[in-house]
């Protein structure tokens, strides 16, 4: 009951804050937001400067994590959502896509050989990705229409950095964003596999939770982000 009035309270302050600010116009005050590991690295990390010299006064704090949090218990105020679609109860705003690509090192393929078929990856080493919603199911869209295939990875890891560096050592094959690998493809240093095949595409969102006043600092991250980001597409 003290933990529920709590949270009652402080979400009555932050309407408050919230109305005032939006009153003002201006974004400002504390924005604390969650963000995926990798992504908060590889993408976010060079842009909270130019973020930053558009809204002086916000202070950011970004958390990195690939636990999906609750952003209302957990009290963010926006976090980001590499999904299919979110499915909750908060606003949702697509920023970009990303695809998920099957790939390796060109040495990993010249020592193991290249898979020509789905299926021919239960031959191969393969590093999982430990929050793949499909688990150990790998689902591709082909010729012949979609094709699922267990795989049975030699590691798993909850990081897609681990994922890209151990595949950079020519260690196994990933599936893993463009995000995160496609520098690595332009360059030559991994490849991509089976591009008859192709993996999902994933949607970018921005989530935050449903309020009547919007507050001005996550309007201003969102409006930024989705200008950004759509450099990704």
């Amino acid at each position: 009951v003290f933990n529920t009035r709590c949270r009652e309270l402080l979400s009555g302050l932050e309407e408050a804050e919230s109305e005032v600010s939006s009153r003002s116009g201006a974004a400002r005050g504390l924005l604390r937001v969650n963000v995926p590991v990798s992504f908060g690295i590889q993408i976010l990390a060079p842009l909270w400067d130019a973020f930053h010299e558009l809204h002086p006064q916000v202070r950011l704090d970004a958390e990195l994590s690939d636990r999906v949090v609750d952003v209302v218990e957990e009290g963010y105020d926006l976090a980001i959502r590499i999904a299919t679609l979110p499915s909750s109860s908060l606003i949702s705003k697509r920023l970009a896509g990303t695809r998920i690509v099957l790939c390796a090192s060109p040495q990993y393929l010249k020592t193991y050989g290249e898979p020509t078929t789905p299926a021919d990856l239960a031959g191969h080493k393969v590093i999982g990705y430990s929050y793949w919603l499909g688990g150990n199911i790998w689902s591709f869209d082909g010729p012949g229409g979609q094709v699922e295939v267990k795989i049975n990875p030699w590691m798993f890891t909850n990081n897609g950095d681990t994922c890209r560096a151990v595949a950079l050592a020519h260690q196994g094959i990933i599936l893993q964003p463009t995000f995160l690998v496609g520098a690595d493809l332009a360059a030559g240093r991994l490849v991509p596999i089976l591009p008859d095949y192709r993996s999902i595409e994933l949607g970018i969102y921005a989530v935050y939770p449903t309020r009547k006043h919007v507050a001005p600092k996550v309007r201003a991250l969102v409006n930024f982000l989705e200008e950004k980001l759509s450099e990704l597409e």
